[in-house]
């Protein structure tokens, strides 16, 4: 799955195993909050998230 932070642009790196970071502005977001996201659309879709946004907490499925 591809992360990309919604503020900059750039693509957000796995800074342990609890979540990601983007490497130039420094915005994070919480791995359970990405499973959260992906779990709610495999329900709907039958498939995983292929690329997100973050936007602060927030993810944003990119289709």
């Amino acid at each position: 799955m591809k992360i990309t932070c919604d503020k900059c642009g750039c693509d957000m790196k796995i800074s342990s195993s609890y979540g990601y970071q983007c490497p130039e502005c420094k915005n994070e977001i919480e791995m359970t909050l990405i499973q959260d996201a992906n779990n709610a659309y495999w329900a709907e879709h039958k498939k995983n998230i292929e690329w997100a946004k973050v936007r602060d907490t927030e993810v944003i499925v990119v289709e």
